[in-house]
């Protein structure tokens, strides 16, 4: 699979005009060789999307200056992995909306990480995984785009994205 040097787009000063009554997230796609991060959320009520498996990310706090500060935090609290030192910032695209969220937009920024650090677990994830992309079988086991893996079905919001992101990848 080729990996692209750039993705969607990658203005350093990125500016995404935030509508009021909108919720925003931001996901990383984390690179390395032909490998993707992926997480196993833990099983909570609280979470709409429990027990999926996703892409490391979450919820624009209003500190951070841009989406891709939320991927750089989330991807560090969910996985240990410090963006901002040990990656390449490749480009972002989107948005996507999740479908029990439609006044949601997410992001999803790409960032490839040439010598990896060991993946550590947060109280957010049960566990977390690299795959290779060559490894992600699309399946028509679900209605949405999924993805089978050994450890199970990707499908839903991160499916999309996976699959946007395989274009590139073209």
């Amino acid at each position: 699979m080729h990996i692209p040097e750039t993705v969607g787009w990658r203005d350093e000063n990125e500016i995404i005009q935030m509508k009021k009554g909108m919720e925003y997230a931001a996901v990383a796609i984390v690179i390395n060789n032909d490998r993707i991060v992926i997480e196993k959320r833990n099983s909570t009520k609280d979470d709409p999307w429990s027990g999926q498996f996703s892409l490391p990310g979450g919820h624009y706090s209003k500190v951070e200056r841009t989406l891709r500060e939320t991927a750089v935090r989330e991807t560090l609290e969910e996985t240990g992995l410090n963006l901002n030192k040990n990656s390449t910032y490749m480009g972002h695209f989107g948005p996507f909306s999740p479908g029990n969220k439609p006044n949601m937009e997410v992001y999803a920024y790409a960032f490839e990480m040439e010598q990896p650090t060991p993946l550590v677990s947060s109280k957010e994830s049960e566990y977390l995984f690299w795959v290779a992309l060559s490894d992600l079988v699309q399946t028509n086991e679900a209605i949405i785009p999924a993805y089978r893996t050994r450890e199970g079905l990707i499908w839903g919001l991160t499916a999309r994205i996976i699959e946007r992101f395989m274009l590139f990848c073209k």
